[in-house]
């Protein structure tokens, strides 16, 4: 009777151990899904935005972003990817320069100057010449690169003095890749810049912009409810 006691003890300690371990794993990965992203600040700009619809950003700004666990998650693989393609890359006969390479723009513009920050996922060199590399984890390969990757790669190409780059989709389900060129083009840029002038007009007036979202940012959007609730003052 006293072994079976004993047993008994055991399975209940060795049931309290595996408890512990569980809520240890629970917790470090939870942890880890948590966003640790700095606060946005008015003048200085994110070239992984300011593509997207300027009313987002402005409340965005305005509100701060909240990363939901769902969202932690899809970044975090988005990071695992990253890892992985530098990896593939170092292993290849591919020179990589930097890897995250930051980036600042300054608009000179007056009295209130602005700044455009971020990172290049990779700057490599092949030959004589630099690239950047943009690295992005998708669901579906798409036929052509998507507008608003080849606008944000715009900025890391114009900081980093390149003139060509690539973007790089990595299908999530299977790791299938696209690659595709992207030429460096000034009046792209040029827009770009004037996009960012906008939005920063907007949040140091106070002045809430009309929106000018494509519809798949809709869908995804934080704001969409509070956005259509709008939809007669925008259009009036």
């Amino acid at each position: 009777m006293r072994e079976v006691r004993g047993n008994s003890g055991r399975r209940n300690l060795l049931s309290l151990k595996v408890e512990e371990v569980l809520k240890c794993i629970d917790e470090a990965i939870n942890n880890s899904l948590k966003s640790e992203t700095e606060k946005l600040t008015t003048g200085v700009y994110r070239p992984s935005l300011l593509s997207t619809c300027i009313l987002r950003q402005w409340l965005i700004y305005k509100r701060g972003l909240a990363v939901s666990e769902e969202k932690a998650g899809i970044f975090k693989i988005g990071e695992l990817f990253h890892n992985f393609l530098t990896n593939v890359l170092k292993r290849g006969q591919i020179e990589v320069l930097a890897v995250e390479a930051p980036i600042q723009i300054l608009l000179p513009i007056q009295p209130n100057p602005l700044w455009i920050n971020g990172k290049a996922d990779a700057l490599i060199k092949v030959g004589d010449e630099k690239y950047v590399l943009e690295v992005k984890s998708i669901r579906r390969l798409p036929k052509h690169p998507l507008k608003h990757h080849v606008e944000q790669l715009h900025f890391y190409l114009a900081a980093l003095n390149c003139q060509n780059g690539f973007i790089i989709y990595l299908e999530k389900s299977a790791l299938k890749h696209r690659v595709f060129p992207v030429k460096f083009e000034q009046t792209v840029f040029n827009g770009l810049l004037e996009r960012a002038q906008k939005l920063h007009n907007a949040l140091i007036t106070d002045g809430r912009p009309k929106p000018d979202a494509q519809p798949w940012e809709c869908r995804f959007c934080e704001f969409k409810n509070e956005c259509k609730g709008m939809e007669a003052e925008y259009n009036g």
